[in-house]
């Protein structure tokens, strides 16, 4: 990578110090810094990591905090208060008059009087205008010329539905935007303490009608459909749950001759992870993979006909008995302590003793040190649910008090989630 930045630093310079060029004066060892160092930055393309998602969150995250420490305490305030904002009300306005699924539809350059042609209802041009200028500073669109813009990955993600970022977008308008601006006042409201009611809480007090947020996904189609999406893209972007266990070795003891299952995927949105499962053993017997959620996200699952789709409430009794596993992904980061321990009991109770394995899926705080990703997630639940993401100790007291105990902790190489393997006590 710094090889290519080295081409580009010297084809940099010697554009600017070619021989058709006037005379310059020399930078001074600053200046002559400063270039490099643009030069070296501008270099990196993701191209660059051979399609290594742990060696470019590395390359992430080492620039998020060049930018920390290169900007001025006030420039960093300046855009949390007043950039992000009108950049995101940017984003929306364009989705709520369709121009990016317009835009990824026909693709190409476009003017601002071609881009006004392909927004519904009709944006005046000089809004659009205003809009576009504020979205090509911050890279969302390109600016080529005066009034012309060309798309980019990020502004085609937008309009293309398969990506789900659209629907991401939608449901931080929907509900994370509202519940973010009141968790303050909410917090005041109860002195600072930990909030741990899933029911009545900062959501249910920034929802217009008090619901709390599975009870306003149930009311709302467009929030659900938002929602889910923004769920299957999440998934879709983490390391698949079969690339950091061995379920080589976990399908070698299992009990398959008599129909009975191999992996219970509790609360498991449409299907992605049982799906990998399926992926990596495409010769398991019709009926060992089973996915269960709520009766309308089931409705819309579309998975392969050897997967059993059921409609199940975890905070019900498991009806699947003696399954080689089960597995929770990102479910019980959802709900306090009290609610995690019923989901869990009802999960023990179907287990077999000595068989049957339990794999959660889910963040697992370090002790110091913890990124952005994982310490956003947990604020984010105690804004919307009142729960919590965990630390290790933490879901070993969590397991323990529901009869199981961790047998290991299996790391995610890209060091957000671990999956913590469990059984019967």
């Amino acid at each position: 990578m710094m090889s290519l930045a080295r081409t580009i630093t010297s084809f940099y310079t010697t554009r600017l110090k070619g021989a058709d060029s006037q005379p310059e004066q020399a930078d001074n060892p600053v200046q002559s810094q400063t270039r490099q160092t643009i030069a070296s930055l501008d270099a990196v393309q993701p191209e660059d990591f051979g399609g290594d998602e742990v060696e470019r969150l590395k390359v992430r995250a080492a620039a998020r905090r060049l930018l920390a420490r290169v900007e001025t305490p006030y420039e960093r305030a300046w855009g949390f208060c007043f950039e992000q904002p009108v950049v995101f009300a940017a984003l929306q306005t364009c989705i709520d008059v369709g121009l990016w699924r317009s835009w990824t539809s026909v693709g190409g350059e476009k003017s601002i009087d071609d881009l006004v042609k392909l927004t519904s209802p009709t944006v005046d041009a000089n809004l659009l205008r205003r809009l576009f200028r504020l979205l090509a500073a911050f890279n969302v669109v390109e600016e080529t010329s005066e009034d012309r813009f060309k798309p980019t990955p990020f502004s085609l993600a937008i309009g293309d539905e398969s990506t789900k970022v659209r629907a991401s977008l939608q449901a931080a308008t929907n509900q994370y935007i509202a519940t973010s601006k009141s968790l303050p006042t909410y917090l005041a409201s109860l002195s600072y303490h930990e909030p741990t009611d899933p029911i009545t809480n900062n959501h249910s007090a920034a929802d217009p009608d008090g619901l709390n947020f599975f009870a306003r996904l149930q009311k709302s189609p467009a929030y659900f459909e938002a929602f889910t999406g923004h769920m299957e893209a999440w998934t879709a972007w983490k390391t698949p749950w079969t690339k950091v266990v061995d379920t080589t070795q976990l399908l070698a003891g299992a009990k398959l001759d008599d129909v009975s299952p191999f992996v219970v995927d509790i609360g498991g949105n449409t299907g992605i992870d049982i799906s990998h499962v399926l992926a990596k053993h495409p010769h398991i017997p019709s009926g060992s993979l089973v996915l269960q959620d709520l009766p309308e996200i089931i409705s819309v699952a579309q998975v392969d006909k050897k997967i059993t789709a059921m409609a199940h409430d975890f905070f019900l009794p498991q009806p699947v008995t003696g399954s080689r596993a089960y597995f929770m992904h990102a479910v019980l980061h959802d709900w306090p302590d009290d609610k995690a321990n019923q989901l869990l009991v009802n999960t023990r109770n179907a287990m077999t003793k000595g068989y049957s394995k339990l794999f959660v899926y889910d963040i697992v705080l370090p002790s110091t040190g913890a990124s952005i990703s994982q310490t956003t997630m947990d604020v984010q639940m105690m804004s919307l649910l009142s729960a919590s993401e965990r630390t290790q100790a933490h879901w070993s007291k969590l397991l323990s008090n529901a009869g199981l105990k961790i047998v290991k902790f299996w790391p995610d190489p890209q060091q957000y989630e671990m999956i913590i393997e469990a059984e019967i006590a």
